[in-house]
């Protein structure tokens, strides 16, 4: 006998959250309601204007009526707005099929080969649908009206010659791991909580039935599905009706070769979580009874109860090379020019719904016209929207590029200035990122700058330049928005970032300008996806940065941070590359910081990285303090099904020496180097989050960071600490950290 703990953990949670719980108040009430056998329908067939889950169950494809709203809708609406799997089967004697002797209620009987079934049984390939470049056999489509869900199935047979039997098997297992049987490798094997819907006619008495069964580990359970008319209905074509192909040219009629049904699943399987994938197949039975012949068979199909709804999807965004603005000039230009024309943002695309829009523009040397603000030799900027229904989700990408750059007569120049702005959204989180976003060979006030922050404000001498005058540089804004805690639906995921790598302020006069902004390289992105009705918010989040260079060499001040990338709690992607690097503390040649992490409906992942080469920190009149040829910090988390991991895949370091004392190859996690008086040398540091740092030896302390839902991880390559005051001319506590990388993640 089945028990509670017997029915999958999925169908209890989804009973809870739908309030069946509350509805059956114990765990015997529950199984009473799952051994309940419901009486076969006996009302007449529905041939017209019958709807269950607002769908016209009237024996053809078509919608029929024909003025607003969309509702009810059939198998041809356009769009289609549920989440649909199609099936195909062959005919004749190469079509695959059921030995003598296989039962549907026992899959020990089943023998799958190849022959020719029944024509009455043979499912074929007969319905033109627009989901499809062929003909199919049947579809089966899910979708929530409302707080219910509901199914929708349909079949095609080769001839009328009798009652009609049809199956619909929903499995958790997938046949291409865990086959029905030697023989039958593409039907899943039965596991305890698997449904199947079944569709039955009974012609001599004009009547349909369509019923609901769920496996015990035994048997099939029949489901109490109600009256005709209330959760189910079914019905079949009475003659010719559109979108029906049919192969078999000798009948006198084609009457009953199309039948279809919708069921509230909500009420009588019980919700199925949106996000959960079975396997659906299509059989055909003899006669009515579940302990009768099995016929005919198509190969079981991945099918999604998540029904997303790109038509609602939209992506836009914009991007120019430059803009320049000046009140005494009475300038105001934007390079290149609008496009399209009524872009005010440079150029410009927009995607709302499935397909993709994309522009870009150049302009070649600038001036003309002659002006004090800007001189390039190139400007050119792109952008690309996308909604995509294969994927499910909304993009948008912007890039400017500028080249030859002098800002007001070389206050700011800079060989290549780049700006990328990319959001990303979908039906269970967004996320943005300004990777690729760089400049190359960039001067600010006659300083060269080799790394630049995102946010970096430069300001500017008030008595040259005006008071309040700045140069800001990777100008860089980004969020994300989800659906409220709980909600489920009419929610939406969203995403936008907007990048400005140069922007000049000036407030004073200057050599002709005055009251002066320019802005070079700007990109501009926005996604939005809408939240599959039924389907909460993902609950995980991660979190992920990386640094290049942290060096305090003041413990009252803040730290100054070289290289800085980080991702948001939806996750996404920021990437930094440095050609050098020179600081009061230390210098290197080569960097590269980078995050990376998403969120899915299973589990969280995030990745960052920081790697240098030819590091030398707290340079002396001898040497280094410490230095290596290379250094790789990576932390890596991973959350899901009940378990979290972080580590340190990835670290590498090579070449290190702590003053005169030369240092093996990727020392363990922890690795302390105490041969310099009054300074302390930590590599390869490894701290879990939460769990304070670990003790330091010379052999090195290893970590193990993990939990049931989040666990996170540090990981510093070089660590330098200053223990005495004086030392090396900076104060006890001074420290400088080289290649810092943190990731977590946290899911259920």
């Amino acid at each position: 006998m089945a028990t509670c703990d017997s029915i999958p953990k999925y169908w209890r949670l989804a009973a809870k959250a739908s309030g069946w719980v509350a509805r059956h108040i114990s765990c015997l009430a529950a199984l009473f309601l799952l051994f309940t056998v419901a009486a076969t329908a006996t009302e007449p067939i529905a041939f017209a204007d019958s709807t269950v889950g607002s769908f016209e169950i009237d024996g053809n494809l078509i919608v029929d009526h024909t003025v607003p709203p969309a509702e009810p809708i059939d198998w041809l609406s356009s769009p289609f707005p549920a989440s649909l799997i199609t099936f195909t089967d062959a005919t004749g004697q190469g079509d695959d099929i059921f030995g003598q002797g296989s039962k549907e209620n026992d899959q020990s009987t089943w023998v799958c080969t190849t022959g020719s079934a029944p024509q009455k049984d043979d499912i074929v390939n007969q319905l033109l649908v627009p989901q499809s470049t062929t003909p199919v056999a049947g579809e089966v489509a899910l979708r929530f009206v409302g707080s219910k869900q509901f199914l929708y199935a349909n079949w095609s047979r080769l001839s009328n010659n009798g009652d009609a039997h049809i199956d619909y098997e929903f499995n958790q297992a997938d046949a291409a791991a865990d086959p029905a049987s030697p023989t039958c490798t593409r039907l899943a094997k039965r596991t305890v909580g698997d449904f199947l819907v079944s569709f039955d006619t009974d012609l001599q008495h004009n009547a349909i039935s369509v019923s609901a069964f769920i496996w015990n580990g035994t048997t099939f359970v029949q489901l109490s599905t109600g009256a005709q008319g209330v959760l189910w209905d079914g019905a079949v074509n009475q003659g010719p009706i559109t979108a029906l192909q049919p192969l078999n040219t000798n009948l006198q009629s084609v009457a009953n070769l199309f039948g279809e049904l919708a069921l509230n699943v909500s009420d009588t399987i019980g919700t199925i979580p949106c996000n959960a994938v079975l396997h659906v197949s299509m059989k055909s039975r003899s006669s009515t009874s579940l302990s009768a012949e099995l016929k005919d068979r198509t190969r079981a199909m991945p099918v999604s109860f998540t029904v997303f709804n790109p038509n609602g999807a939209n992506a836009n965004g914009n991007a120019f090379a430059a803009r320049i603005q000046d009140s005494l000039l009475g300038l105001n230009q934007t390079f290149p020019a609008a496009t399209p024309a009524t872009c005010t943002e440079g150029v410009c695309s927009s995607q709302s719904g499935p397909g993709s829009n994309s522009n870009s523009n150049q302009v070649l040397g600038v001036p003309p016209p002659s002006q004090p603000l800007l001189s390039a030799s190139l400007l050119s900027a792109s952008s690309t929207s996308a909604v995509s229904p294969t994927t499910n989700t909304a993009t948008d990408t912007g890039t400017a590029e500028s080249a030859g750059v002098n800002v007001i007569n070389g206050l700011v120049t800079a060989d290549v200035v780049r700006a990328v702005a990319a959001a990303n959204a979908g039906g269970f989180n967004a996320s943005f990122s300004a990777a690729g976003s760089a400049f190359k060979n960039l001067v600010v006030n006659g300083t060269q700058l080799n790394n630049v922050n995102p946010n970096t404000r430069i300001d500017l001498p008030a008595t040259v330049f005006g008071a309040g005058s700045y140069v800001a540089l990777l100008e860089e804004t980004g969020s994300t928005s989800q659906p409220a805690a709980g909600q489920l639906s009419g929610g939406a995921f969203a995403a936008d970032v907007t990048v400005n790598m140069i922007h000049v302020h000036i407030t004073g006069v200057l050599g002709g300008v005055e009251a002066a902004d320019v802005i070079v390289s700007h990109a501009s992105a926005h996604a939005d996806f809408p939240q599959p009705t039924g389907c909460p918010a993902l609950v995980g989040t991660v979190s992920g940065d990386a640094t290049i260079l942290n060096e305090q060499t003041d413990p009252s001040a803040l730290p100054v941070i070289f290289g800085h990338v980080v991702i948001p709690p939806q996750g996404g992607h920021d990437h930094q590359d440095l050609d050098q690097l020179t600081s009061a503390a230390a210098n290197s040649g080569t960097s590269v910081s980078d995050s990376l992490g998403s969120v899915t409906n299973s589990s969280g992942t995030s990745t960052s990285f920081a790697q240098v080469q030819s590091v030398c920190v707290l340079p002396t009149a001898t040497g280094c303090t410490v230095s290596a040829s290379a250094v790789k910090s990576q932390a890596n988390s991973t959350s899901g099904g009940g378990q979290s991991l972080s580590d340190a895949r990835g670290t590498g370091l090579l070449g290190v020496s702590v003053g005169s004392t030369s240092v093996h190859d990727n020392p363990p996690a922890n690795t302390c180097i105490n041969v310099i008086p009054n300074v302390s040398v930590v590599l390869n540091e490894q701290v879990c989050d939460g769990a304070g740092a670990p003790a330091c030896s010379p052999m090195g302390t290893p970590v193990t960071c993990s939990a049931t839902t989040s666990s996170g991880l540090t990981v510093r390559a070089i660590h330098v600490i200053v223990t005495k005051g004086g030392t090396l001319g900076l104060p006890a506590g001074a420290n400088v950290i080289v290649g810092e990388a943190h990731a977590d993640s946290s899911h259920p």
